[in-house]
């Protein structure tokens, strides 16, 4: 098998770039950014305890199932921190959040 040219790599890197999988925490992150990724394991944890799909959660909680998608993958650029306590409080709504 042959080393593909620079074109079939340009092509290549273009898709991979496009790609929309799980996001882990930066070893560097700050604490808000743990924060904001333990609020997406925590959701996503109450979904598979509650045997929720993606659709279903998405339903509980009142957004669309995209959102939903990118919540469990930690792809939560688009989401304020507001909002994901919000969500977060419609799992745990006697939570009481405390700063420091």
């Amino acid at each position: 098998m042959a080393f593909p040219n620079e074109k079939e790599i340009k092509k290549m890197r273009k898709k991979l770039g496009r790609a929309q999988g799980f996001l882990m925490l930066s070893p560097d992150a700050d604490e808000l950014a743990k924060f904001r990724f333990k609020i997406c394991q925590d959701l996503l944890k109450y979904s598979q305890k509650e045997n929720l799909n993606a659709a279903q959660m998405a339903k509980f909680l009142g957004i669309p199932k995209s959102d939903m998608s990118r919540i469990f993958n930690h792809r939560i650029d688009r989401f304020s921190t507001d909002k994901l306590v919000r969500l977060f409080a419609k799992i745990k709504p006697n939570f009481q959040l405390k700063v420091a």
